[in-house]
């Protein structure tokens, strides 16, 4: 298995599928862009915002591909 690239700024897409990404990881807060970015991300999709090791918070996509709204999953 090759490891994808380090995380940045940039969500970084681990899953697509054809209704939209479903799984990716980055630096980026749910409450900016990309990440609010209509017709991207489906519903369901799991985001890992990447912080310190051990720290990393897990987002749910609880909206729509067109509105995503991302809520934490602690």
């Amino acid at each position: 298995m090759v490891p994808g690239p380090a995380s940045n700024a940039v969500p970084q897409v681990i899953y697509r599928s054809e209704d939209g990404i479903m799984l990716c990881y980055g630096l980026t807060a749910v409450n900016a862009a990309p990440l609010t970015t209509a017709g991207l991300y489906a519903p369901g999709c799991l985001y890992i915002k990447a912080l310190t090791a051990g720290s990393s918070i897990l987002y749910l996509n609880t909206g729509t591909k067109a509105s995503p709204t991302w809520t934490d999953q602690k």
